[in-house]
């Protein structure tokens, strides 16, 4: 039996970008051609699956040698987290390439590692090998054309809270690639900044701003931090303002909402932020003295992205197995795949364990 868990109730994060993660579109088909495989007598499924599973390596010191480095950064038998370390290298590193014309070519843990890349089932034996070196056992899995493997007896709830930050790390660096928009990480949240630097002359009595409109935020951005670098050759006061509207009622003399807590009075140089901003709206420098000021201005306004809206549609997929949970990994779902992804593929799944032979249909 399949069991799901909605990644969402597990999370308090949103985003932005649903367009960037369509994993379901990344598995290649066609990856096992049962009908060039060597003739092994026996069972029809083990006789199947004994060319690949044979492949796996079980007590490699070279290979437990690489995998405790890609784990190193993991609480002391934290499996969860090995996992999902081990199953992002594995998708962040090497990449898909078909088998030649007419052949089933097989390869060893070695080989992947050499060629950085391979089909669906020499992935698949990579990323058990690394896993059945730290000791986490692990299933392969066939279905009429496709392969992947399980990890066996996973804590789901503890896995959660390690499956978030490679998505968003992977979705901002392949935006901040995307023009000239810059994305940053801090604290576990993802920040689509906009900057204005800036040196002008302000002139007495005069305001300066920059910000938007004044309109509230709506799904995936969940709300604006403004931080700032002022220098100024005369002293300043700064103001944040939920709207426009407000910056022209204060250059009219007119009462106008302001953020109390982030008004700076006689600012000559300051470094300084407002957080929590529901409104688009920005900051207010004014000149209250007889002489102009020269300013030098470095605003960033960083806009909060969620990712609801990159995983309301995911799952997290496992079988279970002896009582045990079995979290489904599969090594070609991308760059933005994670443990419990699953395409939901027809036909039979049959999951077998690469030392003793056993197997059992996927159901």
């Amino acid at each position: 039996m399949t069991v799901y868990m909605n990644l969402k109730t597990a999370t308090q994060f949103t985003i932005w970008i649903t367009v960037i993660i369509v994993i379901s579109t990344v598995l290649i088909s066609g990856c096992i051609d049962g009908g060039s495989l060597p003739d092994i007598t026996g069972d029809p499924v083990v006789k199947r699956a004994q060319p690949y599973i044979s492949q796996v390596v079980f007590d490699d010191i070279n290979l437990r040698k690489e995998a405790a480095n890609i784990v190193g950064n993991c609480p002391s038998g934290d499996k969860e987290c090995q996992i999902t370390e081990i199953y992002r290298y594995v998708v962040e590193n090497y990449s898909y390439y078909s088998d030649p014309r007419n052949q089933e070519f097989i390869q060893s843990p070695y080989d992947t590692i050499d060629v950085q890349g391979g089909d669906c089932e020499d992935l698949t034996i990579l990323l058990m090998s690394l896993l059945e070196n730290l000791g986490i056992k692990t299933y392969f899995v066939i279905t009429d054309d496709h392969a992947y493997c399980l990890a066996y007896d996973v804590d789901t709830e503890n896995l959660m809270q390690y499956l978030e930050e490679p998505l968003l790390i992977q979705v901002s660096q392949d935006m901040s690639q995307n023009g000239n928009m810059k994305v940053v990480m801090e604290g576990g949240k993802l920040y689509i900044v906009e900057q204005k630097k800036q040196t002008f002359t302000l002139k007495p009595g005069y305001l300066f701003y920059y910000g938007g409109n004044g309109s509230g935020f709506s799904s995936p951005i969940e709300y604006m931090n403004i931080k700032y670098d002022i220098s100024s050759s005369q002293p300043l006061t700064t103001y944040i303002v939920p709207s426009r509207e407000d910056y022209e009622l204060f250059s009219r003399n007119k009462p106008f909402e302001y953020y109390p807590s982030c008004k700076n009075l006689d600012v000559v140089w300051t470094s300084d932020s407002c957080d929590g901003l529901t409104t688009y709206g920005g900051l207010v420098l004014k000149n209250d003295n007889k002489n102009e000021a020269i300013v030098d201005l470095d605003l960033r306004f960083y806009f909060s992205y969620s990712p609801v809206e990159l995983f309301k549609d995911q799952q997290i997929s496992y079988y279970e197995i002896d009582g045990k949970k079995c979290i489904v990994l599969d090594a070609t779902a991308g760059k933005y795949g994670y443990p419990g992804y699953d395409a939901n593929l027809e036909g039979d799944k049959i999951a077998l364990d690469p030392l003793t032979k056993e197997y059992l249909y996927l159901k």
